[in-house]
């Protein structure tokens, strides 16, 4: 694994801190695998947890987590829409992510994507906004 940028290594311990919180057999999950394992996968491994729950996934979709270099972003948008493996929309995630800052690794990629635009309106910051664009 590539060195982690602060980003990327911040989303990893509030998903190992989610994984805590939850309690039960999570929180002895992840414990055990802090005592085991490299912490870098341990991250990995809870960004996948975290991430499978909040995006609601199917055993054979993707989560945006496991896009882990630029050309697997690349190669996921490039996939059919319909792609039953979800390629194409963890993509897009991670397109969205990145571009606002944030790290493939968001324990809850949709609800952070959402703070970052409530902040932009908050301060009265469009400029992400493509003119002629209808509003959503």
């Amino acid at each position: 694994m590539k060195r982690l940028s602060p980003v990327d290594r911040a989303a990893m311990e509030r998903a190992i801190e989610m994984l805590r919180r939850r309690g039960g057999q999570d929180a002895q999950q992840i414990e055990d695998k802090l005592a085991r394992d490299p912490w870098e996968r341990v991250g990995e491994f809870a960004a996948y947890a975290c991430q499978d729950s909040a995006l609601h996934l199917k055993p054979w979709q993707w989560p945006p987590c496991w896009l882990r270099t630029d050309d697997a972003v690349e190669r996921a948008l490039a996939a059919p829409a319909l792609d039953p493996k979800g390629l194409r929309v963890a993509g897009d995630l991670v397109r969205r992510l990145l571009a606002a800052g944030l790290s493939r690794y968001e324990p809850d990629p949709i609800a952070a994507l959402e703070r970052i635009e409530r902040k932009r309106r908050q301060n009265g910051d469009y400029s992400h906004v493509e003119r002629n664009a209808p509003p959503q």
